[in-house]
């Protein structure tokens, strides 16, 4: 069970983390930033490498989508954008901080590939050997969410305008694998 301070630490250190890259963020930061100690930081999560990694882009957000095949796309496009619009951390964005910044960038790139690779050809049924429809997704998601927290490209755009364009561009991937022999 985690505490207010727990919810805290992690939210200032997802937060941190994503603006400035691990290598940037010391424990006293987050700590300072969470309204805690250092030594309660330490307590809680034991290093940086081990705050680091709870705060990590999770792709058990997909296992959420309930929502039939025609409409992932725009329904992936909409979370994300619904994310921007509450101040929420985008993990899709963090994707690539997570490898640039990790203490073994191999190993993180390897490991949230496979993860986010494997949960979008779950969900679209991509049984192609490389999963090219599945990576696809991937990139176009990755892209999307960096974009949108980083350049804010689409700032003008009306919202429900945004998720049926960029939405019908994810969904024409999801698609092709629904036609994939």
């Amino acid at each position: 069970m985690s505490s207010p301070s727990h919810d805290a630490i992690l939210q200032s250190a997802g937060r941190l983390f994503g603006e400035r890259g691990y290598r940037a963020v010391t424990v006293r930061d987050v700590a300072a930033d969470a309204g805690v100690s250092a030594a309660l930081v330490m307590k809680l999560f034991l290093s940086k490498e081990k705050l680091y990694a709870a705060v990590q882009p999770d792709e058990s957000l997909l296992a959420e989508l309930e929502v039939p095949a025609s409409e992932l796309g725009r329904a992936l496009v909409f979370r994300v954008l619904m994310r921007r619009e509450r101040g929420v951390q985008e993990p899709w964005a963090m994707i690539p901080f997570a490898v640039l910044d990790s203490p073994d960038p191999e190993a993180a790139r390897a490991d949230i590939r496979e993860r986010y690779v494997a949960a979008i050809a779950q969900l679209i049924g991509d049984t192609t050997p490389d999963r090219r429809f599945a990576s696809t997704v991937t990139a176009l998601m990755t892209g999307f969410g960096e974009t949108v927290r980083t350049l804010d490209l689409f700032a003008g755009w009306n919202f429900d305008e945004l998720v049926a364009h960029y939405g019908a561009i994810v969904q024409a991937q999801i698609d092709a694998c629904t036609a994939a022999p």
